[in-house]
Protein backbone atom coordinates (compact mmCIF):
# COMPACT_ATOMS: atom_id res chain seq x y z
CA UNK A 1 0.00 0.00 0.00
CA UNK A 2 2.82 2.47 1.09
CA UNK A 3 4.55 1.88 -2.61
CA UNK A 4 1.37 2.59 -4.20
CA UNK A 5 0.63 5.53 -2.81
CA UNK A 6 4.44 6.54 -3.17
CA UNK A 7 3.52 6.24 -7.05
CA UNK A 8 0.75 8.28 -6.55
CA UNK A 9 2.58 10.91 -4.72
CA UNK A 10 5.57 11.34 -6.91
CA UNK A 11 2.98 11.81 -9.61
CA UNK A 12 1.65 14.91 -7.77
CA UNK A 13 5.11 16.26 -7.40
CA UNK A 14 5.14 16.01 -11.79
CA UNK A 15 2.43 18.33 -11.64
CA UNK A 16 3.60 20.42 -8.90
CA UNK A 17 7.38 20.90 -10.18
CA UNK A 18 5.92 21.58 -14.30
CA UNK A 19 3.50 24.04 -13.00
CA UNK A 20 6.28 25.92 -10.70
CA UNK A 21 8.80 26.38 -13.47
CA UNK A 22 6.64 27.21 -16.13
CA UNK A 23 6.06 24.16 -18.30
CA UNK A 24 2.26 23.99 -17.55
CA UNK A 25 0.39 27.28 -17.07
CA UNK A 26 -1.30 27.64 -13.78
CA UNK A 27 -4.55 28.01 -15.79
CA UNK A 28 -4.23 24.27 -17.25
CA UNK A 29 -6.05 22.75 -14.20
CA UNK A 30 -9.12 24.11 -15.07
CA UNK A 31 -9.39 22.61 -18.24
CA UNK A 32 -7.97 19.32 -17.34
CA UNK A 33 -10.24 19.25 -14.13
CA UNK A 34 -13.37 18.98 -17.16
CA UNK A 35 -11.32 16.63 -19.48
CA UNK A 36 -11.35 14.44 -16.11
CA UNK A 37 -14.64 15.01 -14.41
CA UNK A 38 -16.64 14.71 -17.85
CA UNK A 39 -14.69 11.79 -19.75
CA UNK A 40 -11.49 10.29 -18.29
CA UNK A 41 -13.11 9.77 -15.10
CA UNK A 42 -16.57 8.47 -16.68
CA UNK A 43 -14.58 6.17 -18.76
CA UNK A 44 -13.30 4.75 -15.95
CA UNK A 45 -16.25 4.73 -14.12
CA UNK A 46 -17.82 2.42 -17.22
CA UNK A 47 -14.93 0.18 -18.05
CA UNK A 48 -14.91 -0.77 -13.91
CA UNK A 49 -18.38 -2.07 -14.32
CA UNK A 50 -17.16 -4.59 -17.22
CA UNK A 51 -16.58 -7.43 -14.88
CA UNK A 52 -18.26 -11.17 -15.19
CA UNK A 53 -21.68 -11.42 -13.42
CA UNK A 54 -21.06 -12.12 -9.79
CA UNK A 55 -24.44 -12.03 -7.43
CA UNK A 56 -21.56 -11.94 -4.66
CA UNK A 57 -20.25 -8.24 -5.73
CA UNK A 58 -24.24 -7.20 -5.62
CA UNK A 59 -23.78 -7.78 -1.97
CA UNK A 60 -20.99 -6.05 -1.66
CA UNK A 61 -21.99 -3.33 -3.72
CA UNK A 62 -25.02 -2.64 -1.75
CA UNK A 63 -22.92 -2.96 1.04
CA UNK A 64 -21.34 -0.10 0.40
CA UNK A 65 -24.04 1.90 -0.72
CA UNK A 66 -25.92 1.25 2.79
CA UNK A 67 -22.67 2.62 4.69
CA UNK A 68 -22.62 5.63 2.04
CA UNK A 69 -26.42 7.15 2.97
CA UNK A 70 -25.80 6.70 6.38
CA UNK A 71 -22.71 7.60 6.90
CA UNK A 72 -21.77 10.36 4.75
CA UNK A 73 -25.28 12.68 6.13
CA UNK A 74 -24.51 11.65 9.45
CA UNK A 75 -20.66 13.62 9.00
CA UNK A 76 -22.40 16.46 7.10
CA UNK A 77 -24.82 17.30 10.16
CA UNK A 78 -21.92 16.56 12.78
CA UNK A 79 -20.02 19.08 10.91
CA UNK A 80 -22.85 21.68 11.39
CA UNK A 81 -22.82 21.37 14.78
CA UNK A 82 -18.52 21.04 15.20
CA UNK A 83 -18.50 24.75 12.97
CA UNK A 84 -20.78 26.01 16.07
CA UNK A 85 -18.45 24.33 18.75
CA UNK A 86 -15.16 25.28 16.80
CA UNK A 87 -16.81 29.21 16.55
CA UNK A 88 -16.36 29.15 13.03
CA UNK A 89 -17.24 32.78 11.74
CA UNK A 90 -20.16 33.46 9.71
CA UNK A 91 -19.47 33.52 6.63
CA UNK A 92 -16.96 30.83 6.56
CA UNK A 93 -19.40 28.32 8.56
CA UNK A 94 -20.69 26.87 5.16
CA UNK A 95 -17.76 26.14 3.87
CA UNK A 96 -16.11 24.59 7.13
CA UNK A 97 -18.54 21.73 6.89
CA UNK A 98 -18.41 20.86 3.19
CA UNK A 99 -14.51 21.11 3.56
CA UNK A 100 -15.00 18.75 6.52
CA UNK A 101 -17.20 16.79 5.29
CA UNK A 102 -16.61 16.00 1.59
CA UNK A 103 -13.58 14.08 0.25
CA UNK A 104 -11.78 14.50 -3.16
CA UNK A 105 -13.12 10.82 -3.77
CA UNK A 106 -13.22 11.28 -8.02
CA UNK A 107 -9.39 12.88 -8.23
CA UNK A 108 -7.47 10.72 -5.98
CA UNK A 109 -10.60 8.22 -4.46
CA UNK A 110 -10.68 6.54 -7.98
CA UNK A 111 -7.00 6.06 -8.49
CA UNK A 112 -6.06 5.36 -4.89
CA UNK A 113 -8.61 2.47 -4.50
CA UNK A 114 -7.71 0.63 -7.81
CA UNK A 115 -4.22 1.28 -6.95
CA UNK A 116 -4.83 -0.39 -2.94
CA UNK A 117 -7.74 -2.75 -4.34
CA UNK A 118 -8.09 -3.25 -7.67
CA UNK A 119 -11.11 -3.26 -9.95
CA UNK A 120 -13.12 -4.85 -7.71
CA UNK A 121 -12.01 -1.79 -4.98
CA UNK A 122 -12.81 0.35 -7.77
CA UNK A 123 -16.31 -0.66 -8.67
CA UNK A 124 -17.15 0.07 -4.92
CA UNK A 125 -16.02 3.15 -4.86
CA UNK A 126 -17.76 4.05 -8.19
CA UNK A 127 -21.16 2.83 -6.04
CA UNK A 128 -20.04 5.11 -3.15
CA UNK A 129 -19.40 7.92 -5.40
CA UNK A 130 -23.69 7.94 -6.05
CA UNK A 131 -24.72 9.07 -2.54
CA UNK A 132 -21.56 11.20 -2.09
CA UNK A 133 -22.33 13.42 -5.31
CA UNK A 134 -25.68 13.49 -4.37
CA UNK A 135 -25.05 14.98 -1.21
CA UNK A 136 -22.41 17.12 -2.05
CA UNK A 137 -24.23 18.79 -5.11
CA UNK A 138 -26.94 19.20 -3.23
CA UNK A 139 -26.86 19.34 0.88
CA UNK A 140 -22.64 20.63 0.20
CA UNK A 141 -24.31 23.20 -2.46
CA UNK A 142 -26.61 25.12 0.37
CA UNK A 143 -23.90 24.63 2.90
CA UNK A 144 -22.19 26.57 0.69
CA UNK A 145 -24.55 29.11 -0.33
CA UNK A 146 -24.91 29.76 3.49
CA UNK A 147 -21.74 31.96 3.09
CA UNK A 148 -23.00 33.91 0.32
CA UNK A 149 -23.76 37.67 0.56
CA UNK A 150 -27.79 38.17 0.78
CA UNK A 151 -27.81 40.19 -2.25
CA UNK A 152 -26.08 37.69 -4.64
CA UNK A 153 -27.99 36.61 -7.70
CA UNK A 154 -26.45 32.97 -7.96
CA UNK A 155 -28.47 30.49 -8.66
CA UNK A 156 -28.77 27.07 -6.74
CA UNK A 157 -27.63 23.35 -8.19
CA UNK A 158 -30.52 21.67 -9.30
CA UNK A 159 -31.05 18.05 -8.36
CA UNK A 160 -31.06 17.29 -11.88
CA UNK A 161 -27.04 18.49 -11.81
CA UNK A 162 -26.40 16.43 -8.99
CA UNK A 163 -27.90 13.47 -10.36
CA UNK A 164 -27.64 13.35 -13.87
CA UNK A 165 -23.71 14.05 -13.85
CA UNK A 166 -21.47 12.11 -15.92
CA UNK A 167 -20.27 9.61 -13.52
CA UNK A 168 -23.65 8.80 -12.61
CA UNK A 169 -24.96 8.13 -16.07
CA UNK A 170 -21.45 6.31 -16.87
CA UNK A 171 -22.16 3.91 -13.86
CA UNK A 172 -25.96 3.51 -14.72
CA UNK A 173 -24.49 2.78 -18.61
CA UNK A 174 -21.82 0.14 -16.79
CA UNK A 175 -24.39 -1.16 -14.37
CA UNK A 176 -26.89 -2.11 -17.44
CA UNK A 177 -24.09 -3.62 -19.71
CA UNK A 178 -23.38 -5.63 -16.00
CA UNK A 179 -26.86 -7.26 -15.72
CA UNK A 180 -27.49 -7.59 -19.49
CA UNK A 181 -23.94 -9.29 -20.51
CA UNK A 182 -23.81 -7.23 -23.49
CA UNK A 183 -20.47 -7.32 -25.02
CA UNK A 184 -18.89 -3.94 -26.08
CA UNK A 185 -17.28 -4.06 -29.11
CA UNK A 186 -13.56 -3.63 -29.49
CA UNK A 187 -14.01 -1.06 -31.85
CA UNK A 188 -15.43 1.01 -28.55
CA UNK A 189 -13.60 -0.91 -25.58
CA UNK A 190 -10.17 0.14 -26.78
CA UNK A 191 -10.96 3.50 -26.85
CA UNK A 192 -12.73 3.43 -23.54
CA UNK A 193 -9.72 1.83 -22.07
CA UNK A 194 -7.46 4.17 -23.42
CA UNK A 195 -9.65 7.19 -22.04
CA UNK A 196 -9.45 5.11 -18.47
CA UNK A 197 -5.84 4.82 -18.51
CA UNK A 198 -5.36 8.45 -18.26
CA UNK A 199 -7.47 9.03 -14.93
CA UNK A 200 -4.44 8.09 -12.33
CA UNK A 201 -1.63 10.10 -13.74
CA UNK A 202 -3.77 13.21 -14.99
CA UNK A 203 -5.81 13.58 -12.13
CA UNK A 204 -2.40 13.70 -9.72
CA UNK A 205 -0.89 15.92 -12.06
CA UNK A 206 -3.36 17.89 -11.48
CA UNK A 207 -3.58 17.57 -8.01
CA UNK A 208 -0.19 18.78 -8.09
CA UNK A 209 -0.95 21.86 -9.80
CA UNK A 210 -3.61 22.88 -7.65
CA UNK A 211 -0.63 22.61 -4.94
CA UNK A 212 1.61 24.70 -6.75
CA UNK A 213 -1.33 28.08 -6.41
CA UNK A 214 -1.21 27.90 -2.96
CA UNK A 215 1.40 29.45 0.04
CA UNK A 216 1.74 27.68 2.35
CA UNK A 217 2.54 29.94 5.38
CA UNK A 218 -1.00 31.84 4.28
CA UNK A 219 -2.53 28.71 4.55
CA UNK A 220 -0.78 27.37 7.84
CA UNK A 221 -2.12 31.09 9.69
CA UNK A 222 -5.69 30.23 8.68
CA UNK A 223 -7.21 28.33 11.98
CA UNK A 224 -10.49 27.23 9.51
CA UNK A 225 -8.40 25.48 7.30
CA UNK A 226 -6.59 23.80 9.43
CA UNK A 227 -9.13 22.15 11.58
CA UNK A 228 -10.91 21.57 8.84
CA UNK A 229 -8.58 19.43 7.31
CA UNK A 230 -7.65 17.94 10.52
CA UNK A 231 -11.19 16.59 10.60
CA UNK A 232 -11.33 15.46 7.16
CA UNK A 233 -8.70 13.77 7.71
CA UNK A 234 -8.04 11.95 10.52
CA UNK A 235 -10.85 13.19 12.79
CA UNK A 236 -13.99 11.42 11.23
CA UNK A 237 -11.72 8.55 9.23
CA UNK A 238 -10.85 7.11 12.78
CA UNK A 239 -14.67 7.73 13.81
CA UNK A 240 -15.61 5.84 10.86
CA UNK A 241 -12.85 3.16 12.12
CA UNK A 242 -14.61 2.42 14.62
CA UNK A 243 -17.95 2.15 13.65
CA UNK A 244 -17.27 -0.12 10.57
CA UNK A 245 -15.11 -2.17 13.71
CA UNK A 246 -18.77 -2.55 14.78
CA UNK A 247 -20.60 -3.94 12.10
CA UNK A 248 -20.31 -7.69 12.26
CA UNK A 249 -20.00 -9.46 8.83
CA UNK A 250 -18.66 -6.55 7.12
CA UNK A 251 -16.36 -8.17 4.16
CA UNK A 252 -12.58 -6.31 4.43
CA UNK A 253 -12.95 -5.08 0.63
CA UNK A 254 -15.62 -2.75 1.80
CA UNK A 255 -14.14 -1.92 4.86
CA UNK A 256 -11.08 -1.05 3.02
CA UNK A 257 -12.59 0.88 0.52
CA UNK A 258 -15.14 2.60 2.59
CA UNK A 259 -12.21 3.99 4.77
CA UNK A 260 -9.36 4.82 2.25
CA UNK A 261 -12.31 6.97 0.84
CA UNK A 262 -13.04 8.98 4.02
CA UNK A 263 -9.38 9.71 4.29
CA UNK A 264 -9.17 11.67 0.89
CA UNK A 265 -8.07 15.27 1.39
CA UNK A 266 -11.17 18.29 0.40
CA UNK A 267 -12.85 17.91 -3.04
CA UNK A 268 -11.69 20.21 -5.32
CA UNK A 269 -15.18 20.26 -6.34
CA UNK A 270 -16.07 22.54 -3.74
CA UNK A 271 -13.93 25.41 -4.71
CA UNK A 272 -15.51 25.36 -7.86
CA UNK A 273 -19.15 25.20 -6.48
CA UNK A 274 -18.22 28.04 -4.27
CA UNK A 275 -16.97 30.15 -7.12
CA UNK A 276 -20.35 29.96 -8.98
CA UNK A 277 -22.62 30.53 -5.85
CA UNK A 278 -20.75 33.07 -4.72
CA UNK A 279 -19.37 31.40 -1.57
CA UNK A 280 -16.17 31.84 0.26
CA UNK A 281 -13.57 30.22 -2.12
CA UNK A 282 -10.45 31.67 -0.27
CA UNK A 283 -11.50 29.27 2.93
CA UNK A 284 -11.92 26.17 0.24
CA UNK A 285 -8.51 27.24 -1.93
CA UNK A 286 -6.39 26.92 1.56
CA UNK A 287 -8.54 23.57 2.85
CA UNK A 288 -7.90 21.92 -0.51
CA UNK A 289 -4.43 22.98 -0.46
CA UNK A 290 -3.90 21.76 2.79
CA UNK A 291 -5.57 18.84 3.07
CA UNK A 292 -3.93 17.59 -0.14
CA UNK A 293 -0.36 18.31 1.03
CA UNK A 294 -1.08 16.59 4.44
CA UNK A 295 -2.84 13.92 3.36
CA UNK A 296 0.74 12.38 1.82
CA UNK A 297 1.29 11.54 5.72
CA UNK A 298 -1.79 10.87 6.92
CA UNK A 299 -3.28 8.69 4.18
CA UNK A 300 -0.38 5.63 4.73
CA UNK A 301 -1.48 6.72 8.24
CA UNK A 302 -4.62 5.92 7.57
CA UNK A 303 -4.50 2.83 5.73
CA UNK A 304 -2.17 0.97 8.27
CA UNK A 305 -5.58 0.72 9.77
CA UNK A 306 -6.78 -1.77 6.93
Amino acid sequence: MLSNLTGLFLLIGVGFAAARTGLIPAGASKPLSALLMKVAVPATVFCSMLRPYDPGFLKLGGSMLLLGVTMLPAFTVLSLALARVLRVPQGRRGMWSCCATFGNNGFMGFPVALALFGEEGLSLTVILSVPFSCLLFSVGAKLICMDRPADSAAAPISWGQAIFSGVNLAMALGLAAYFTRIQIPQAILSPLEYLAGMTTPLSMIVSGISLSQGRLSEVVRDRDALTASGFRLLVYPLAAWCVLKLIPGLDSLVFGAFLINLAMPTAAVTTFIAEEHDGCTQLSARTVFLSSLLCIITLPLISLLL
